[in-house]
This record gives structure tokens, sequence and C-alpha cells, in this order.
């Protein structure tokens, strides 16, 4: 498969409802940030983005939201979605997530400034690389600038980075969701004939 993207993930009133649950958050303990929850190769050299793990309730209100939506393919329940706030000077180099998961991101900004960077980058297996082969990043790649309520869902541990945000940026809202792939369904094995 390949990265999908598109607009209108989730609904206003959900919005509404994230963003008042955010700010009913922003004083308390809840927080974390990548320098704690990344591989040191993923946080390279980026500035620390704060990082809450919503309630499972919330969680599953988002994803069955999703689901229904058509944003995604199957239902899923139990995972964790996550608010991150990047501050000015984040990034992600480039790199491939797990396996076993498909990765998807949903913006938040309202008036993203595509001169602030922080624009999704990626290059689907086959295009110029070896699926899986993580020997070296694209030489060439698609991208997505931030746009308030876009989305964009992996599908295939694609290749990705995010460009840094510039010193004047304000911070670079997201939904972060991984999830576990699909499982095929097993069918019975025959049953010999009698």
């Amino acid at each position: 498969m390949a990265v999908i993207h598109g607009r209108d993930a989730l609904s206003d009133a959900t919005l509404e409802r994230l963003f008042q649950y955010i700010e009913a958050r922003r004083k308390e303990g809840v927080w974390n940030t990548n320098l704690n929850l990344w591989d040191a190769g993923i946080v390279h050299q980026s500035a620390p983005v704060l990082v809450h793990a919503i309630e499972p309730a919330f969680s599953n209100d988002l994803l069955a939201e999703l689901h229904a939506r058509g944003k995604l393919p199957y239902r899923h329940e139990g995972i964790t979605v996550m608010f991150y706030a990047w501050p000015a000077g984040s990034y992600i180099p480039w790199h491939s997530d797990f396996i076993d998961k498909y990765s998807m991101t949903i913006y938040l900004n309202r008036d993203w400034n595509a001169d602030h960077g922080g624009a999704f980058c990626w290059q689907d297996w086959g295009m110029g690389i070896e699926r899986h082969d993580w020997s070296a990043p694209p030489v060439r790649s698609q991208m997505i600038r931030p746009q308030f309520n876009a989305y964009a869902l992996m599908t295939d541990t694609e290749w990705h980075a995010v460009t840094m945000t510039t010193p004047n940026a304000p911070p670079r809202l997201t939904l972060q969701l991984f999830l576990p792939r699909p499982q095929p369904e097993l069918k019975p094995p025959p049953q010999p004939a009698a």
C-alpha cells in the first residue's frame, strides 16, 4: 500500500472537544517529551516536542470516529492517541516506523504558514528504493504541508521525515497514532470428504 492522505479527519464537534480536553490538561503533570520517548536517532537535534497520551476512553472515541468517517480502514480500540506540540526548531529526520503498525498524523493548526516548515515528506517503497531497505533515505520524495484537520496514514512503514519548523513558527500541533496492522483472516482448513 502507500501513504493515504486527505482532509476532514474529524468532525467540528470532536475537534472542539479535543481542544477543550488539551486546554484542561495544560497545567497538569501529564506531559512528556520526545527526549524521553523516542529513540535517539529519531530525536537527532530536534527541539523537545511535548507529548501527551490521550486518555483511553477519549482515544477510543477518536478512533471510532476516524473509522466511521472512512479515514481508518478498520476499527481500532485500546490504542493510545497522542497529542504532540512541536516548538520552533523541531523536526524528525528520515526514518521508518514499526513494520507491524500503521502510523497516522492529523494536523491541528488552524492557520499554518507554509513558510514555517513542518512539512511531512515521504517516499513509497518501489520508487527507487527497495522495500524495507533502511540503508539510505530516498533522494526524492513527496510532501504535504500541515493543513487544519488534514491527515496522513502510512500503511507500509514508508520512509518519512518532518522538516524543521522555523524560529518564528508557532507550535505545530498534531495527533499521532500508531495502530496495529490488520491481521489477515484465517480460513479454516478444508474438511476431508466423507
